[in-house]
């Protein structure tokens, strides 16, 4: 027997076998001299980076050249703990850079295994080894679970467990989530599942259970469950029996919330019937065919229009039972054709066609053909939809000759006529040989108001057959409303003219209406302008013919005045033609001037005021100042106020935008008229020019007078509400001058009022002017809305008012107008806005 190795020989043996097991298990052994500083790195160390025993050279920090910087800190912080006694021993995990440029994981131990006679340590040990491969599969099987995590979580599926020896249940998260109820443990009590099933289905999904427990039938079913809450939900539940070695069987399953589905289903259920319903109930007939064009359903209104029953049609091709005459369609694709080989769209006839059905009536019909697609997108058939449109079309053609005519008399209505007139202007060449005659019938109001509208009605049916009876054929005759009418025919001259025109008078004339056991007749007023003669423009050749028209009545009715060019045939209304002539090329071109009058604080009334008022004038093409009161009687007369009103909004929003910011906001007062105030578009002009501009609506009031309100209230009470909802102020202009002002003010909702001049102008002289100033003061203080008094005169009237309530005044005493751009801006921030007002323009004397 061999003797037991003792000593050194056992001791060195033992060192073998641990370098040999060491060196096996391929851990890498470092063995610090903390005394000498320095270490040892085992071959199998330098073996796991890559290296050979003799390429790396050991050093104390030789493992420090090989750390990931990331983990550095955390490591030296590992061995720093335990060498200063807060660990019993070094662990940490880092990454070493490998020789071929990879990083592997390495799990580092090691501990002081010798110190001094004073404790310090003098030499540690330790073992790194490999972990390269834990961490990657602890890595992918991290992101396995968020896969899964994510998956479910995606899908909102709950997962269950139940075991069957124990009889515990385990629901995770979601499961709770779906059976509403809230967070808890995953442990669920006894009988949790079987009480919330719904009653109408409680059996099934019981019976379903029971199976898989003692067959191991797997459980697919849907079913509803009731939440605490009392909501009722449908849910899709997978589960089954899983028996594995050595472990008790197991029931695992899944729950999803199909209720969204559910309901989708059901809608989709009573949206197919609905449709089904809806196929048979409409009238119009439709018809679906297969790829090849045959017929495979046919509603009743198919067969009430093709004389044939739905057994019969199926199978037959669309263009044997849908005979339609190509020639009169515009038909993109033939009913014969098979869909497949169209277009994918829905196709319709250019044109209706007409269809002789079977019994020899003829149709016409519009249809429309939709291609039909099966799952994978390819036509599988098509829907055709055929209208018949034989009263459809008789009625628009009836519409078309409404639209076009007068429903009285049948003539031409207004805007055809102007279409017809504006027609005849663009070609120069036609214009030179036509004449518009204006005619206005004399006494038809004494017809209307003794013998009713309906003897006036007959009477202008009678003129109407009168002057068709006396033009030529190709003459276009208008009744422009009421007993106005016009005429656009050829004429040589103004002779031809104006024998035209005698022969309507004396046509007129000669008709008597029998009504009531009375007779009953009118005469007829007639302007003539020859539109060689007149500008290229439809409006002013109607104002010149008009005021031709206005000629006759001045010299006695029943006559025929013909326009001069010159002027001299219409010398009481050629004036405001003109006028208003000059004003429409006036904002042709942008000849429009702003002036502006401030409107003062009474109880500082010398301070410069943020509150204007917006003045227009007109500039002339010779440099000359137009004041309104010569242009504003013939915008009104000519309808042209509408145009006015907003160029003036436009050019003021226009001054402010070029003005820039500002240390205290301006605010213009802008007067509307009443035909402003009767467009019901008015404030999304307004509203669109604040967009442009980029100007906020407080910048603006809005001053309408008395009158102009009452006379179109719906209008303005509409314009006055958005206009005050945007920001905008509202001002009642003129206040007192009509008879109904304070019971206008109840009905009205106004941000300030004022005055009209008649009562302010003399109010230190006469007590009952200032009454009614102070009257309308309180008046104004109760409604919590602000006073203005226009026209005031001297000082002493600025104390009487101020003293009466009234906070604000507007006068030349006050302020003079001067142009709006200088008024905005003394700095020159509207140079060059300033630069285009004309020159010679005399100074203001009027407030208008």
């Amino acid at each position: 027997m061999d003797s037991p190795v003792v000593g050194k020989d056992a001791g060195a043996a033992d060192e073998k076998r641990l370098a040999v097991a060491v060196d096996c298990a391929e851990l890498g052994v470092w063995d610090a001299d903390l005394v000498n500083n320095t270490c040892y790195y085992s071959p199998s160390w330098k073996r796991m980076l890559g290296y050979g025993a003799d390429e790396l050279r050991d050093h104390p920090d030789l493992w420090l050249d090989f750390v990931h910087p990331d983990d550095r800190d955390r490591a030296l912080a590992s061995g720093d703990s335990h060498l200063g006694g807060q660990s019993q021993s070094v662990e940490c995990e880092f990454r070493l850079r490998h020789r071929s440029g990879r990083w592997i994981w390495v799990l580092d131990r090691g501990k002081v295994v010798a110190r001094d006679a004073a404790g310090r340590p003098t030499r540690m040990i330790g073992i790194q080894t490999d972990i390269t491969t834990q961490k990657e599969a602890a890595a992918r099987l991290a992101l396995l679970n968020q896969r899964i995590e994510l998956a479910l979580d995606a899908s909102g599926i709950g997962l269950w467990s139940f075991e069957i020896e124990t009889g515990r249940t385990f629901w995770d998260a979601r499961m709770r989530e779906i059976y509403g109820l809230g967070d808890g443990p995953e442990e669920v009590p006894q009988g949790t599942w079987h009480g919330r099933l719904h009653p109408d289905d409680a059996e099934a999904a019981e019976a379903a259970a029971s199976a898989l427990l003692a067959e191991g039938t797997p459980v697919r079913m849907t079913y509803r469950i009731v939440r605490p809450d009392g909501a009722v939900r449908h849910v899709f539940a997978l589960s089954r029996l899983v028996r594995q070695p050595h472990q008790p069987p197991l029931v695992v399953g899944s729950i999803w919330d199909v209720s969204e589905q559910v309901e989708v289903s059901n809608r989709l259920a009573a949206e197919k019937e609905r449709l089904r319903v809806i196929l048979r109930s409409i009238g119009d007939a439709v018809i679906a065919t297969d790829a090849e064009d045959a017929i495979t359903f046919a509603n009743p209104a198919a067969e009430r229009l093709l004389l044939t029953g739905q057994a019969d049609l199926l199978g037959q091709k669309t263009a044997d039972v849908l005979p339609l005459r190509q020639e009169q369609t515009g038909l993109r694709l033939p009913p014969a054709a098979p869909l497949a080989c169209a277009e994918r769209r829905t196709m319709e006839r250019d044109e209706p066609a007409v269809f002789e059905r079977r019994d020899g009536e003829r149709r016409i019909m519009r249809d429309i053909a939709s291609p039909l697609y099966d799952p994978a997108g390819e036509v599988m058939g098509t829907v055709l939809i055929v209208q018949d449109v034989t009263r459809e079309r008789a009625r628009q053609r009836e519409l078309a000759h409404l639209a076009r005519h007068d429903g009285l008399t049948d003539l031409l209505n207004r805007s055809a006529f102007d279409k017809a007139l504006a027609c005849a202007i663009e070609d120069p060449a036609k214009r030179a040989g036509l004449a518009l005659l204006y005619i206005d019938l004399d006494r038809f109001k004494m017809v209307n108001d003794t013998a009713g509208h309906a003897a006036g009605d007959s009477l202008l049916k009678l003129v109407a057959k009168a002057m068709l009876a006396v033009l030529p054929t190709d003459a276009q005759v208008a009744r422009l409303g009421g007993d106005e009418f016009a005429v656009l025919m050829e004429a040589s001259g103004p002779d031809a003219a104006y024998r035209a025109g005698r022969d309507i008078v004396r046509a007129v004339g000669a008709q008597q209406l029998a009504w009531g056991g009375g007779s009953h007749g009118v005469g007829a007023s007639i302007g003539i302008v020859l539109l060689a003669d007149a500008q290229a423009d439809p409006l002013t050749a109607l104002s010149l013919a008009d005021a031709a028209c206005y000629a006759s009545k001045s010299r006695g009715r029943n006559k025929v005045s013909l326009h001069d060019p010159a002027g001299s045939a219409v010398p009481g209304g050629f004036a405001e033609v003109r006028a208003a002539s000059e004003l429409l090329q006036a904002l042709k071109e942008n000849r429009l001037t702003l002036y502006g009058q401030e409107i003062r604080d009474l109880s500082d009334p010398t301070r410069r005021s943020r509150r204007i008022e917006v003045l227009a004038r007109l500039a002339g093409t010779d440099g000359e100042l137009i004041m309104p009161g010569t242009f504003i009687p013939a915008a009104e007369r000519f309808d042209l106020m509408g145009a006015f009103d907003r160029s003036v909004i436009r050019r003021s929003l226009d001054l402010l935008a070029h003005l820039g910011p500002a240390r205290e906001m301006p605010v213009l007062s802008i007067n509307l008229s009443a035909m402003s105030l009767s467009d019901p578009d008015l404030w999304s002009f307004v509203e669109a020019q604040l967009s442009e501009t980029g100007q906020p609506a407080q910048r603006l009031c809005f001053e309408i007078t008395e009158t102009a309100a009452v006379n179109n209230f719906a209008v303005a009470e509409r314009f006055v509400r958005d206009a005050r909802r945007a920001g905008c102020r509202v001002s009642l202009d003129d206040f007192g001058a009509g008879l109904s002002s304070f019971g206008y003010l109840r009905r009205f909702p106004v941000d300030c009022i004022k005055i009209d001049g008649a009562f302010v102008q003399d109010v230190a002289k006469n007590g009952l002017d200032q009454a009614i100033c102070a009257a309308v003061g309180t008046i104004a203080a109760e409604l919590g809305v602000e006073v203005v008094a226009e026209r005031v005169a001297d000082a002493q009237a600025v104390e009487l008012l101020r003293a009466r309530g009234i906070g604000f005044g507007q006068s030349f005493y006050l302020h003079r107008p001067e142009p709006l751009a200088d008024l905005l801006s003394a700095s020159g921030s509207t140079k060059a806005l300033r630069a285009r007002t004309p020159r010679k323009l005399k100074p203001v004397t009027d407030r208008g």
